[in-house]
């Protein structure tokens, strides 16, 4: 075992709480939704609000930094086609996961939350939350094959 085969388990680790858990999450958000029951919806996208703060950007930052030691240890080149296709996941991470999801499920906490609230537009917000969630989902399972197949241009 070498500091290589650490960093990696480390990184594998970390893509697997983070991608996992919020697959999870994201399906079980989307059965609830369909359920129409307010008072669970509520505390399921609380929930995986708080697991995307206390477990998804900590999980996010370990997969960058032991990437990033990775590749200066492999002497892969930080230039390397894939290697950067991994810095626009990170991107994309930020974008979508901290900023659009987190707008999507505020939406969708307050009009659960609202008493004698609209089921019309609490489906059309749900609906929203859950197609945002699946397109980062899809972005971030492209990332992981290209860190796996490491193509090049």
């Amino acid at each position: 075992m070498n500091t290589y085969t650490i960093l990696k388990f480390l990184h594998v680790l970390s893509v697997v709480i983070w991608i996992g858990g919020l697959t999870a999450l994201a399906v079980v958000t989307w059965r609830v939704a369909r359920e129409r029951n307010r008072a669970s919806l509520v505390s399921i996208v609380r929930q995986t609000v708080s697991y995307g703060q206390g477990i998804v950007g900590p999980a996010s930052v370990i997969v960058l930094l032991t990437g990033l030691a990775m590749v200066g240890i492999g002497h892969v080149g930080f230039a390397t086609f894939w290697v950067w296709f991994g810095y626009g996941g990170a991107l994309v991470h930020g974008l979508i996961g901290g900023f659009l999801i987190r707008k999507r499920a505020a939406e969708v906490m307050a009009l659960a939350s609202a008493s004698g609230g609209d089921d019309t537009g609490l489906n059309a917000a749900a609906r929203r939350l859950w197609n945002t969630q699946l397109m980062y989902l899809v972005l971030l399972s492209v990332v992981i094959a290209a860190m796996v197949l490491k193509p090049t241009l």
